[in-house]
Formats: C-alpha cells, structure tokens, sequence
C-alpha cells in the first residue's frame, strides 16, 4: 500500500502529486463516477457548454488525467483537434487505452507536460482547460499565466474546480462527505494509504470564489466569471484574453 508522508507541506506535497496519479490511474475512473455519483458528466458537459461558438477550435487540455474532459468536448462540432498534457504517465496510460477503444486517436492526442512550465508555444490555442487539476498545481497563479500565455488573442480559458457551498446545511454535509466517507472509501478501494485523504486537503487549500477570480484578472485574463454548479460544490471559472 503506498503513502504519502503527512509530515510534508501540503504544498511540497503538490510537487509530485503526479506520483500519486500514478498509483491510483487503474482505479481513478471508476472511483471517479462512484465517489461523485455521476455527477462528474454534467460537470464536463457544462465545460464543453461554455466552449467558444468559432469555428474550427483547437483545444489544450491540462491535468487532463485519463481524458474524460477531451473525450467531452470533441463532442463539440466546431472542436477540430485537442492535445491533453498531464505529468502522470499512468493516468495518461489509461487514457490513450480509452481513445483507441472509442477511435479518437486521429482527433485526441495525449502527451506528457507540466501545467506550470507549459511545453507549448506562445499563443497557438483556442482554447486552455483545466479540470480538477489545477488545485495540485504547486503554483496555480504560475498555471493561470501559462495558460495565458499559450492562448491566442480572444482566447478562453476554462477551469473547473471544487469549491465550497456557501448554504450552510449543504456545506456541512459536504465537508463530512470530503473530510471523512470519501478519503475512508477511496483510499480502501484504490489500494492507496493516502491519496484520498490528500485530494480531501487540496480542496480546502484552494482559492475558491472570487479569490480565484483575482487571481484570473491578475494573470491577464478579461471578463472573468465564476459559475458555481450544483450548490457551489463546483465552480466553472471562464476568463478570455
């Protein structure tokens, strides 16, 4: 069973969490739909909702994990190709297994890359999304900035994050849910002796709501919004250059 120190900063931590991507990938998908009882679809099919209404759209996926998210939004018809990046090479492992089972290879590439030092040129995309990813970024500012810097003039960045509800009766179920059921069931069927238990602490870490808006006007983005979805336990964050 593999662990992660709890003596090391939260945000040490952060630095090779892509480790524990690779320890969990074989059960990340499945653990996925369970522990978020499918509600993870409508959070991707709201993603791929807010999508830029141009034509021909070339997508950068970041933290893209197993690729659910690209798997999304190529559903989109104005979606011609979409590169994922990930630093965890089990995670993209299972991902390049599900494009070649659903044939979409030839639109979905998958590669290795680091969400904080981009291997992307300037301005080369439509549109940057990050989806429960960038809460493990060691830097999430550094990330925003590196989005921007790859985006195209009219641009969008799109990021999905955990957040916290602010009705209190739905916050409080909510954070026994993530402080407690969910660390106890992940950890048990993942065969990880921590990884849950972490994914729980960057949750709580995160800049939610309007200190995360700061920091998208701060890294150069325009007409930041914050749409918060099913009771605020997630929020779609969308910012254009």
């Amino acid at each position: 069973m593999n662990e992660i120190n709890n003596q090391i900063p939260l945000g040490e931590r952060k630095k090779e969490s892509f480790r524990l991507f690779d320890d969990i990938a074989q059960t990340y998908d499945s653990l996925n739909k369970v522990l978020s009882f499918g509600i993870d679809i409508y959070w991707r099919r709201q993603i791929r909702k807010a999508l830029p209404k141009t034509d021909s759209i070339e997508i950068l996926d970041l933290a893209t994990g197993t690729a659910d998210v690209p798997i999304e939004l190529i559903k989109a018809k104005n979606v011609k190709r979409i590169l994922g990046l990930d630093l965890s090479e089990g995670m993209i492992k299972v991902g390049n297994e599900k494009l070649k089972e659903q044939k979409l290879t030839d639109k979905i590439t998958l590669g290795i890359g680091d969400g904080c030092n981009l291997p992307v040129e300037d301005q080369t995309w439509d549109v940057a999304t990050v989806s429960f990813g960038i809460r493990n970024y060691p830097d999430c500012f550094k990330g925003l900035q590196e989005m921007h810097r790859v985006l195209k003039p009219n641009g969008r960045a799109m990021v999905m994050e955990f957040s916290l509800p602010s009705i209190w009766p739905v916050r409080m179920i909510y954070l026994a849910y993530f402080r407690y059921i969910l660390p106890f069931v992940g950890n048990l069927f993942s065969g990880h002796g921590d990884a849950y238990s972490y994914l729980n602490k960057t949750v709580e870490d995160f800049p939610y709501g309007d200190e995360f808006t700061s920091l998208m006007t701060k890294a150069g983005f325009a007409k930041v919004s914050a749409r918060p979805l099913t009771f605020g336990i997630a929020t779609l964050y969308i910012g254009d250059k």
